[in-house]
């Protein structure tokens, strides 16, 4: 599995593209970019995936998918969020919910469920690379904000105490800043602190 990151947006959202046996997975595309469609020149674009439905992870989400032709993913719980923003200029192909799973190439990412940024976030867990795509859940040294309509601290320390519960280290892409690990964050992240 390669992992390649570009940083859009005024807000610095990192957007990837995930590439496996020449598939690819576009995650969190935050503006229309064209750079974005060519990195995935030639590779089977399986899915374009918002983690959840704010406007510097899914503002490049019509150009992607009127170039590439490919599904549109959205948590279930941020339709309605989606909706407000874009209107009916877009709908997604798919909602996604707890348990779902991806696969691009050899690799197969599982869908599980991490509200508090907004109620429908959503983080993607591939076990076998042992690797976290974590939205606005988890960043190095933060967490993300939860003082958006929509947010709620109770749901986010809910969500956080089940990442912090999975056993052993993982690499974490996060939506915003650099690459980390659970175990890094575990150790230093002082919101992490008590859970667990």
């Amino acid at each position: 599995m390669q992992v390649e990151k570009r940083i859009l947006t005024d807000y610095q959202s990192n957007c990837y593209v995930v590439e496996s046996q020449g598939e690819a997975m576009i995650i969190d595309p935050g503006e229309p970019s064209p750079k974005i469609v060519e990195i995935v020149a030639g590779m089977a674009v399986k899915y374009i995936v918002n983690t959840h439905a704010h406007p510097d992870h899914i503002g490049g989400d019509e150009y992607l998918k009127g170039q590439l032709k490919a599904p549109l993913l959205l948590p279930r719980e941020d339709l309605e969020l989606f909706q407000i923003l874009l209107g009916d200029v877009l709908k997604p192909d798919q909602l996604l919910q707890e348990g779902d799973t991806l696969e691009v190439g050899q690799v197969q990412f599982e869908v599980l469920k991490t509200p508090g940024h907004t109620p429908g976030s959503v983080i993607l867990l591939e076990r076998r690379e042992r690797v976290i795509f974590t939205g606005d859940l988890l960043f190095a040294g933060s967490i993300g904000r939860t003082d958006f309509p929509g947010g709620s601290d109770i749901e986010m320390r809910k969500s956080l105490e089940r990442l912090v519960k999975l056993e052993g280290d993982w690499r974490v892409y996060p939506g915003h800043g650099p690459e980390t690990s659970l175990s890094q964050e575990r150790w230093t992240n002082p919101f992490l602190a008590g859970l667990g």
